[in-house]
C-alpha cells in the first residue's frame, strides 16, 4: 500500500502481545499498540534500514467493546453475528518514530454499517479462512465487502492504514518530500488500488485509473499529466473538444458519457476509447466516422444493470446483439462492458458489479474475449476492483470536490 503510494518501505513483523488492559478504551488501546510496535521496530533496526519507523494498529469496536482477531472459527462467527445489521467503528492508530524526536502518534476513525446477514452467509465467509487474521473477523477489501452497507469516513482506515494522514505526517517529519494536494490524493488512490488488488490476488497493473476531468479546467489536466496520469475521461463532447484543443497530444481521452449519434464525427477525430455505446445507431455512427477518419477506436458497451429508466445503457437482454454489431464494425475495437450502477448501499453496488462480470464471462468467446470491465467510481472503486474491474473512473477522489457541471447541448 505504501509502496504504491510512492513511499519506499521495508516491512517487518513484530511479535508483541495485543491484549487490552482492564478499562482501556479502544482508541487508547490502538494508540498504545501502535506506539509499542514502533518502538520495538526501532530497537530491531538493522544496519542500512531507514531512519524512520512507522507502525499501525487497527481496532474494531462495537458499543465500546474491542473486537480483536478471532481466536477460532466459532469466535469469528460470534463477532460477525454481533456486527450484522449494526454500525461499528474502525479505529486505526499509527506511530512514527524518527531520530531523537518524540514519536508522533495519531488516530483516524471510520464508521462502518453492516447489512443484516444470514447464518449461512456468516458460516460460508468464516469457512473461506478470510476472517482468521482480521480485526473484527472481516476484511472489507475481500469477500466481506459484500456485507458493508455504508462507510462514513476514510475507506483506507478500514483497510488498515489511513494513507492521507500518514502521508501528511511523513511529509511534516521530512521523511518524504512535500506533495501538492493533487499528488497526495493520487498517492492515496494508488495505495488503495494496490490494496484492493492484493486482497483478491490481482496485480495493480491490471487496473487502469481514468481521471474523470469533466468540469475541470485544462490546468487541472495538465497538473495530472505532470504527475504521470495519461488516461482522462470526459462526459460531454463539446467540453472534450475544447480541452483536446487546449491540451494537444498529451492526454489519452476516454469518452464516458452518453453518445448522441450526431456527435460521433467529433469523437472519431481524437478519442482513444468510448465506454458508453448503448444503441445500434450509436455503434453505426461511430464506426462510420472512425472509418472515414482512418482510425480504430476502443469501445465498450454500456449495460443498464439496474434497469433505471433515467440512465443510459442497453438492457441486459439486448447486450449480445449489440456486441455482435460492434465486433463486426471495422472502425471499432470491441473491448468489453461498462456500467454505472444505481445509487445505493455499497453492498448493493458491489452486487451490480458482480452481475456485469458474470455477464461478461457468459458472453465472452475466444474470438470476442471482452477483456475490459469499466466500472467503479470515487465512492466504490475498491469493490469494483474486487469484482474484476479493469478500468475505474475516478474524479472527486483525485481532483477534489467538483464544481457545478456546465450546460452542454
Amino acid at each position: 500500500m505504501l509502496d504504491a503510494a510512492g513511499v519506499v518501505a521495508r516491512v517487518r513483523a513484530t511479535d508483541l502481545p495485543e491484549v487490552p488492559r482492564p478499562g482501556e478504551a479502544p482508541v487508547e488501546y490502538a494508540r498504545r499498540i501502535a506506539l509499542e510496535k514502533a518502538l520495538a521496530g526501532r530497537q530491531a533496526r538493522h544496519a542500512g534500514d531507514p531512519e524512520a519507523v512507522l507502525a499501525s494498529d487497527t481496532v474494531v469496536t462495537l458499543d465500546g467493546a474491542i473486537l480483536g482477531k478471532p481466536s477460532d472459527p466459532a469466535d469469528a462467527v460470534s463477532m460477525l453475528r454481533r456486527l450484522a445489521g449494526h454500525t461499528h467503528e474502525v479505529v486505526t492508530a499509527f506511530a512514527l518514530s524518527r531520530g531523537e524526536a518524540a514519536p508522533l502518534v495519531a488516530t483516524d476513525t471510520t464508521r462502518v454499517t453492516f447489512r443484516s446477514l444470514t447464518d449461512a452467509e456468516i458460516d460460508a465467509y468464516v469457512a473461506s479462512g478470510e476472517a482468521a487474521d482480521k480485526a473484527g473477523a472481516y476484511g472489507i477489501q475481500g469477500r466481506a465487502g459484500a456485507f458493508v452497507s455504508h462507510v462514513e469516513g476514510a475507506y483506507d482506515t478500514v483497510v488498515g492504514l489511513p494513507l492521507g494522514p500518514v502521508l501528511d505526517a511523513l511529509m511534516e517529519a521530512g521523511v518524504v518530500p512535500g506533495r501538492s494536494p493533487m499528488a497526495r490524493r493520487l498517492a492515496c488512490l494508488r495505495g488503495r488500488i494496490a490494496a484492493a488488488c492484493q486482497a483478491v490476488g490481482r496485480s495493480p497493473d491490471e487496473v487502469a485509473l481514468i481521471a474523470v476531468s469533466k468540469t475541470r479546467p485544462p490546468e487541472d489536466v495538465r497538473a495530472a499529466l505532470a504527475l504521470g496520469l495519461e488516461d482522462f475521461g470526459e462526459n460531454y463532447v463539446q467540453e472534450w473538444r475544447e480541452k483536446a484543443e487546449a491540451l494537444g497530444e498529451g492526454p489519452r481521452w476516454h469518452f464516458i458519457g452518453h453518445l448522441q449519434s450526431n456527435k460521433a464525427k467529433y469523437l472519431a477525430a481524437g478519442a482513444a476509447a468510448v465506454h458508453a455505446l448503448d444503441s445500434a445507431s450509436a455503434v453505426e455512427a461511430l464506426d462510420r466516422a472512425a472509418s472515414k477518419a482512418g482510425r480504430t477506436i476502443d469501445v465498450c458497451i454500456q449495460v443498464n444493470v439496474g434497469g433505471e429508466a433515467q440512465k443510459s445503457g442497453v438492457d441486459p437482454a439486448n447486450v449480445e446483439a449489440l456486441l455482435v454489431q460492434a465486433a463486426a464494425a471495422p472502425g471499432l475495437r470491441l473491448r468489453g462492458l461498462m456500467t454505472v450502477p444505481p445509487d445505493g448501499a455499497l453492498c448493493e453496488t458491489r452486487a451490480f458489479f458482480a452481475e456485469l462480470r458474470r455477464m461478461r464471462d457468459t458472453l465472452a468467446t475466444p474470438a470476442r474475449p471482452l477483456p475490459w470491465l469499466s466500472m467503479g467510481m470515487s465512492g466504490d472503486f475498491d469493490q469494483a476492483i474486487a469484482e474484476g474491474a479493469t478500468h475505474v473512473r475516478v474524479g472527486t477522489a483525485l481532483f477534489g470536490a467538483r464544481a457545478a457541471a456546465p450546460a452542454h447541448p
